[in-house]
């Protein structure tokens, strides 16, 4: 730590502290611990008085300018100021912190409104620091949070993330796969902020998955040495086989190395009793391998069948960081153990293996109050939804619904930390329900992800709009009735909509009819049979109005 500024009592730097590489069982080895989500962003501290904001990189870099919409913390400050640990931000369109949109941030110095509009950012605040001339780095971290949550200062572009009790760390990790995230933080809660030290009492633990993958090809690790095996291709078969059954064609998720020693001999040879002239996988779409993989790609007969670990999924639908844990006999792996693949992203592109990680889904009540290979061909367009049709005026029809292709595909970023803020403040009186709402906030987020697949089941789909009305109504209290009902007779999961569609409906009317009015008001949505094999979904502002969706019977569905 350097310097005071001058009068207001407050450093000019302070290093930020530095998490070490650990895993969940470290939080079970003595002492008290909190869990956390760890968020994809740009490290930065703060340093606040009031009407003045000054942001440092972690080597001390000044980026103040870079991110402007953060100048509204001077607004919010308490007493002299205060200086924040935290991460910059910015979200995809599935609502979740993603280091490709802000890279075109991070590499302007001064961005311009245009850029500003298309690439918000936000700043999620982490820990607490220094406090209106007090330094707070020798307290505890439960002090220092404590205080933190006290300040009030989240609302967009300002995120302060819930933070949990140790025990829950399987729920956590449950909630950080479904959104997306690739880690958490571990942080001993008795400890104090040891500035510009790399420390155990704080641990990044990234998430690892495992699933089984056969092999259907490999990589020569030399092109002077073609005999020697560099990399397994591996692939998930199209559909789950059953018991003796062949386990091609296969979708390519990805390769990995193996590694030397016994481990390489013993799949060396292997391999060679496999050797197959054309190739076990898909030739075309989602799956294809990728044409410079394929060029120098020795195919194999798919019977080999290992186990990998792995991160997540990238956008391209390949694994993202997978580790070779051995091989698995076919028969020990069960038909529910190739499940979890993202095969319904038919929209999905070729990516590179590093590419945007995407992660990995309830039905009617009333929502509760607060508690050879080619270049894959382009997925085709998806087929246009039917026209909305407005209620005669008795009651007075809404406003025209937005096409599903505007800006409504995607979470916007105010209610995304409008959502976490709501759970944040929800774990200090109702932590059940703020888990509740955790959980639904991710899967909603998954949905959200899948905007690009021409249609999704109108279960999916009627499963977010409970979620996201949960957690309006945790947020808006009594000004907000809800409720989403099916009809009894009607299988949802039989019916297919475009993602997002029903919920651009519902946001619209919570958000542009509901919202502004003192009152507030009543939402209903509910989906009965049309008589002709689909269904109907009528988007109610009770006393004001209803939008209608209709949702074709299957065999009118292309797709």
């Amino acid at each position: 730590m350097t310097g005071r500024g001058a009068g207001s009592g407050m450093p000019d730097v302070v290093p930020p502290m530095l998490p070490s590489q650990g895993d969940l069982a470290d939080g079970e080895r003595g002492g008290d611990w909190a869990v956390e989500f760890a968020w994809a962003g740009f490290r930065c501290v703060a340093y606040v008085r009031p009407g003045h904001v000054r942001l440092l990189s972690s080597t001390a870099r000044s980026v103040t300018r870079s991110f402007p919409e953060l100048a509204v913390l001077g607004e919010r400050v308490r007493g002299s100021g205060m200086v924040l640990d935290g991460v910059v931000v910015a979200l995809d369109d599935a609502g979740r912190p993603s280091r490709r949109p802000l890279m075109r941030r991070t590499s302007t110095v001064a961005p311009s409104a245009s850029l500003r509009a298309r690439v918000p950012v936000g700043f999620v605040v982490t820990d607490l620091l220094w406090l209106d001339g007090r330094p707070l780095l020798r307290r505890p971290y439960a002090e220092r949070r404590r205080l933190l949550e006290g300040l009030a200062i989240a609302g967009e572009p300002v995120l302060v993330p819930p933070s949990h009790p140790a025990s829950e760390a399987g729920f956590v990790m449950e909630a950080a796969e479904r959104y997306g995230l690739d880690g958490l933080h571990l942080k001993r809660v008795d400890a104090a902020y040891k500035a510009g030290r790399r420390t155990r009492d704080w641990l990044r633990v990234p998430l690892r998955r495992a699933r089984p993958v056969v092999v259907g090809g490999w990589m020569p690790a030399e092109r002077n040495r073609p005999g020697r095996v560099g990399a397994l291709l591996l692939g998930i078969p199209e559909s789950p086989p059953g018991p003796g059954e062949p386990l091609g064609p296969l979708r390519y998720v990805g390769r990995v190395g193996i590694g030397s020693g016994p481990a390489r001999r013993e799949i060396g040879e292997l391999l060679r009793t496999l050797n197959a002239r054309i190739s076990p996988f898909v030739a075309d779409g989602p799956g294809a391998v990728p044409e410079a993989v394929a060029e120098d790609a020795r195919w194999l007969v798919p019977r080999l069948v290992g186990q990998a670990e792995y991160q997540g999924w990238t956008r391209g639908a390949h694994l993202r960081l997978p580790v070779w844990r051995g091989i698995v006999r076919p028969g020990d792996v069960g038909p529910e153990e190739w499940a979890g693949t993202p095969w319904g992203r038919e929209g999905a592109a070729q990516a590179d293996d590093g590419a945007e990680v995407w992660g990995p889904g309830r039905r009617s009540e009333r929502i509760r109050p607060p508690q050879e290979h080619r270049r894959p061909t382009p997925a085709p367009a998806a087929p246009e939804p039917p026209a909305l049709r407005a209620v005669p005026p008795e009651p007075a029809a809404l406003a025209p619904a937005a096409p599903a292709s505007s800006i409504n595909r995607s979470l916007e970023q105010h209610f995304v930390y409008n959502a976490f803020n709501t759970i944040a403040a929800l774990m200090r009186t109702d932590p059940g329900q703020a888990r509740e709402l955790l959980l639904g906030f991710a899967d909603l987020s998954r949905t959200a992800d899948r905007v690009g697949t021409p249609e999704i089941p109108l279960a999916d789909e009627l499963d977010a709009v409970r979620a996201y009305l949960a957690i309006e109504k945790a947020r808006f209290g009594r000004r907000l009735e809800a409720s989403v009902t099916i009809e009894d007779g009607l299988r949802p999961d039989d019916l297919a909509v475009a993602p997002l569609r029903v919920l651009v409906l519902v946001r619209e009317t919570v958000q542009q009819h509901i919202e502004p009015r003192p009152e507030g008001g009543e939402i209903t949505v509910h989906t009965a049979p049309d008589g002709a094999g689909g269904a109907e979904v009528v988007v109610t502002d009770r006393g004001h109005g209803e939008t209608r969706l209709r949702v074709p019977a299957p065999a009118a569905c292309t797709g």
